[in-house]
Protein backbone atom coordinates (compact mmCIF):
# COMPACT_ATOMS: atom_id res chain seq x y z
CA UNK A 1 0.00 0.00 0.00
CA UNK A 2 2.88 2.36 0.82
CA UNK A 3 4.28 1.70 -2.63
CA UNK A 4 1.08 2.97 -4.28
CA UNK A 5 1.11 6.20 -2.27
CA UNK A 6 4.71 6.77 -3.23
CA UNK A 7 3.93 6.24 -6.93
CA UNK A 8 0.89 8.56 -6.76
CA UNK A 9 2.84 11.31 -4.97
CA UNK A 10 5.76 10.93 -7.38
CA UNK A 11 3.36 11.13 -10.35
CA UNK A 12 1.70 14.28 -9.01
CA UNK A 13 5.07 15.95 -8.33
CA UNK A 14 6.28 15.02 -11.81
CA UNK A 15 3.10 16.42 -13.39
CA UNK A 16 3.36 19.70 -11.48
CA UNK A 17 7.05 20.12 -12.39
CA UNK A 18 6.39 19.39 -16.07
CA UNK A 19 3.53 21.92 -16.25
CA UNK A 20 5.43 24.66 -14.44
CA UNK A 21 8.51 24.25 -16.62
CA UNK A 22 6.66 24.58 -19.93
CA UNK A 23 7.79 27.56 -21.93
CA UNK A 24 4.94 29.86 -22.80
CA UNK A 25 5.03 31.82 -26.03
CA UNK A 26 5.54 35.49 -25.24
CA UNK A 27 3.97 37.03 -28.31
CA UNK A 28 2.27 39.76 -26.29
CA UNK A 29 2.98 43.45 -26.72
CA UNK A 30 6.17 45.05 -25.47
CA UNK A 31 6.85 48.64 -24.45
CA UNK A 32 9.62 51.07 -25.34
CA UNK A 33 10.26 54.37 -23.54
CA UNK A 34 11.19 57.70 -25.11
CA UNK A 35 11.19 61.36 -24.10
CA UNK A 36 8.10 63.44 -24.95
CA UNK A 37 8.64 66.72 -26.83
CA UNK A 38 7.15 69.43 -24.63
CA UNK A 39 5.52 72.33 -26.49
CA UNK A 40 4.98 74.59 -23.49
CA UNK A 41 4.82 74.80 -19.72
CA UNK A 42 2.50 76.91 -17.58
CA UNK A 43 3.20 78.11 -14.03
CA UNK A 44 2.85 81.13 -11.77
CA UNK A 45 5.29 84.02 -12.28
CA UNK A 46 5.81 84.45 -8.53
CA UNK A 47 5.51 82.06 -5.58
CA UNK A 48 5.91 82.85 -1.87
CA UNK A 49 8.90 81.29 -0.10
CA UNK A 50 7.70 77.99 1.39
CA UNK A 51 4.79 77.86 -1.06
CA UNK A 52 3.98 75.32 -3.75
CA UNK A 53 4.85 75.82 -7.42
CA UNK A 54 2.49 73.96 -9.78
CA UNK A 55 3.92 73.33 -13.25
CA UNK A 56 1.68 72.13 -16.09
CA UNK A 57 3.18 70.47 -19.17
CA UNK A 58 1.72 70.49 -22.70
CA UNK A 59 2.75 68.44 -25.71
CA UNK A 60 1.82 65.51 -27.92
CA UNK A 61 2.27 62.09 -26.32
CA UNK A 62 1.68 60.27 -29.61
CA UNK A 63 -0.89 57.98 -31.22
CA UNK A 64 -3.06 55.17 -29.82
CA UNK A 65 -0.02 53.09 -28.84
CA UNK A 66 1.62 55.89 -26.84
CA UNK A 67 0.98 56.56 -23.15
CA UNK A 68 2.35 58.95 -20.53
CA UNK A 69 4.92 56.99 -18.53
CA UNK A 70 6.59 59.11 -15.86
CA UNK A 71 8.34 62.28 -14.75
CA UNK A 72 12.09 62.00 -14.11
CA UNK A 73 13.97 64.51 -11.96
CA UNK A 74 17.39 65.11 -13.57
CA UNK A 75 20.33 65.90 -11.25
CA UNK A 76 21.97 69.28 -11.81
CA UNK A 77 25.40 69.30 -13.43
CA UNK A 78 28.40 70.93 -11.77
CA UNK A 79 28.31 74.66 -12.30
CA UNK A 80 24.56 74.85 -13.00
CA UNK A 81 22.47 77.43 -11.22
CA UNK A 82 21.70 75.90 -7.79
CA UNK A 83 18.09 77.09 -7.52
CA UNK A 84 16.99 75.03 -10.55
CA UNK A 85 14.83 72.07 -11.40
CA UNK A 86 15.52 69.79 -14.40
CA UNK A 87 13.01 67.24 -15.61
CA UNK A 88 12.38 64.69 -18.38
CA UNK A 89 8.88 63.56 -19.28
CA UNK A 90 8.68 60.01 -20.63
CA UNK A 91 6.18 58.13 -22.78
CA UNK A 92 5.88 54.40 -23.30
CA UNK A 93 5.03 53.03 -26.73
CA UNK A 94 3.35 49.66 -27.11
CA UNK A 95 4.93 47.66 -29.94
CA UNK A 96 3.73 44.55 -31.73
CA UNK A 97 0.08 45.66 -31.84
CA UNK A 98 -2.11 47.68 -34.18
CA UNK A 99 -2.52 51.28 -33.10
CA UNK A 100 -5.31 53.75 -33.56
CA UNK A 101 -4.55 57.09 -35.16
CA UNK A 102 -6.03 58.93 -32.18
CA UNK A 103 -3.58 61.62 -31.05
CA UNK A 104 -2.97 61.80 -27.29
CA UNK A 105 -1.86 64.95 -25.46
CA UNK A 106 -0.38 65.71 -22.05
CA UNK A 107 -3.14 68.29 -21.52
CA UNK A 108 -1.58 70.00 -18.55
CA UNK A 109 -0.10 67.07 -16.63
CA UNK A 110 1.01 68.73 -13.41
CA UNK A 111 3.77 68.42 -10.85
CA UNK A 112 3.97 70.42 -7.63
CA UNK A 113 7.31 71.62 -6.26
CA UNK A 114 8.21 72.92 -2.81
CA UNK A 115 11.45 73.85 -1.07
CA UNK A 116 12.72 76.43 -3.55
CA UNK A 117 15.18 79.09 -2.36
CA UNK A 118 14.27 82.78 -2.45
CA UNK A 119 15.08 84.64 -5.66
CA UNK A 120 15.15 83.40 -9.24
CA UNK A 121 14.11 79.76 -9.72
CA UNK A 122 14.88 78.12 -13.09
CA UNK A 123 12.83 75.29 -14.63
CA UNK A 124 14.55 73.25 -17.37
CA UNK A 125 12.54 70.68 -19.36
CA UNK A 126 14.57 68.16 -21.35
CA UNK A 127 13.63 67.71 -25.02
CA UNK A 128 14.22 64.66 -27.30
CA UNK A 129 16.90 66.59 -29.25
CA UNK A 130 18.96 67.07 -26.03
CA UNK A 131 17.97 70.73 -25.71
CA UNK A 132 15.92 72.29 -22.90
CA UNK A 133 12.87 74.53 -22.62
CA UNK A 134 13.69 77.00 -19.84
CA UNK A 135 11.44 79.19 -17.75
CA UNK A 136 11.87 81.28 -14.60
CA UNK A 137 9.81 81.89 -11.48
CA UNK A 138 10.50 84.47 -8.78
CA UNK A 139 10.37 83.07 -5.24
CA UNK A 140 9.60 85.98 -2.91
CA UNK A 141 10.35 86.10 0.82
Amino acid sequence: MKKYYFVIVLSIVGFVVSISSCKKDDDGPTFEESVIKIDSIVHADTVALGGTLSIQFYGVIGDGCDYFSRFEDIPLDDGEYENSFKIKIWRKTETGVECTEQIKYLDGSTINLTGMLAGKFVIKVFQPDDSFIESEVFIKQ
